[in-house]
């Protein structure tokens, strides 16, 4: 088990949101991991999730003696840092930087009212490097935290959005898949996977959805992978047309002007 998922990424890999770029839209797959295209805009909520994941992290790391206000105050510093390296970025309407920091100090409130020590905590921010039959380069990621409770294990993984998720979803989420695949890989047993969902309402709320991978499933995600990847290195490569995520593309301007060549 690798643990910093800065120094996989610098090898060829996969990973599952590579997997899921190229399912939504094979051209935005391409300009992102193949041309390494520049981003036309990068949306707030991109930096916003990665310094409430880093607070998070800390959260676990440290146990109760970090407090609601040290949170606060790491946010404040990790959310301004992430928009400074950010590349056009971009708000949505009515959004700022302020408005956009009390969020997060909003919903960090939440998420330690919430918070839970009963659990034993395995590992937090911890990476993965794994080899998938049929796939001529690793799975790597990296799981937010990982606990026990008696003989239990759950993966959880941290996100924010803008609304409750359907009932559904986790069940049918391809990042549970890969890292339930993953886990199982590692240490021979399949986990549970929790999804903490917090949500950036006018009253922010956390919502916690566990799922289950079956071996049929686990199998299914392998022979999935290998087929996108072979699709990818015949340059199968094309846009989504009807895909509601083009608004918000930060390849949008470029994939309109693509004629084929």
């Amino acid at each position: 088990m690798e643990r910093n998922i800065e120094s996989l990424k610098e090898r060829p890999h996969w990973s599952y949101s590579a997997f899921s770029t190229y399912l939504q839209c094979p051209m935005k797959y391409y300009f992102r991991y193949i041309a390494q295209a520049e981003v036309e805009r990068t949306g707030i909520c991109l930096p916003f999730g990665r310094a409430f994941h880093a607070v998070l992290s800390e959260r676990a790391l440290k146990g109760p003696s970090f407090t609601r206000e040290d949170a606060l105050e790491n946010f404040a510093v990790f959310f301004k840092g992430e928009t400074e390296v950010s590349e056009n970025l971009i708000y949505k309407q009515d959004e700022t930087f302020d408005s956009c920091l009390q969020k997060g100090f909003d919903m960090l409130s939440v998420a330690f009212e919430n918070w839970s020590d009963d659990y034993t905590v395995k590992a937090v921010a911890e990476s993965f490097s794994i080899e998938v039959p049929g796939l001529s380069r690793p799975l790597i990621g990296e799981f937010d935290l990982v606990v026990a409770d008696g003989g239990d294990e759950a993966v959880c993984d941290w996100k924010t959005a803008s609304s409750k998720w359907p009932a559904s979803k986790a069940d049918h989420d391809l990042q549970a898949t890969a890292f339930c695949y993953a886990y199982k890989a590692i240490h021979g047993r399949s986990p549970l996977f929790r999804f903490d969902v917090y949500t950036k309402a006018k009253q922010p709320t956390l919502n916690q959805y566990y799922t289950v991978r079956t071996q049929d499933e686990l199998d299914r995600f392998a022979y999935l992978a290998g087929k996108i990847e072979r699709s990818a290195e015949a340059g199968l490569f094309y846009p989504n047309e009807s895909c509601m995520n083009c608004a918000e593309c930060p390849y949008r301007e470029r994939c309109k002007k693509w004629k084929g060549d």
